[in-house]
């Protein structure tokens, strides 16, 4: 049962890192990517649960940690396509920043899981955990702050959104 378990975990989380690195351009794949991580949030609480006995305690406490981070993936996921943009409409800027966030997440478990299962030791592991997050949020902030700038050029007469106009009908 662990076993399966596990292997629809990783096809799952292997489906939820297409699907989000496809949201970012198509957002209509936003929810295949929810259902993805709230699978792969579900199948890694049924393999823990049916394999906790067979864990050191690092790893008990690796794997717990993962299944929080992808409880908070899933919450992200869903809030994502809760707020996804309307047909023909741009992508907000905590739209990306969700799901950026979780391919980050889902490259890093990967990395992190296979450096634990080589034995390569606590630098590859450490290493695994710490630089799809630096490498990835270069891009990520930049995308995040590109949603956030406002427009700089508006025609004349014109306001930007909550912009209160005078009697006159000028924008103040």
């Amino acid at each position: 049962m662990h076993a399966i378990l596990i292997l629809v975990h990783a096809a799952a989380a292997t489906v939820a890192l297409a699907a989000g690195l496809a949201a970012l351009r198509y957002p209509a794949l936003v929810g295949v990517h929810a259902v993805g991580t709230v699978l792969m949030s579900a199948t890694l609480a049924g393999a823990l649960w049916v394999g906790r006995a067979g864990g050191t305690a690092v790893l008990d406490v690796v794997f717990s940690a993962l299944l929080v981070l992808s409880l908070v993936m899933s919450w992200r996921s869903v809030r994502a396509w809760q707020h996804r943009p309307a047909r023909g409409e741009g992508t907000s800027a905590g739209y990306v920043a969700a799901v950026g966030f979780n391919c980050i997440s889902l490259v890093t478990g990967l990395l992190a899981v296979a450096a634990l299962r080589t034995g390569w030791g606590p630098v590859a592991i450490t290493a695994a955990g710490v630089l799809p997050a630096l490498v990835g949020r270069v891009p990520l902030d930049r995308a995040v702050r590109a949603r956030q700038r406002p427009t700089l050029l508006r025609g004349r007469g014109t306001r930007a959104p909550g912009e209160l106009a005078d009697p006159a009908g000028r924008a103040t």
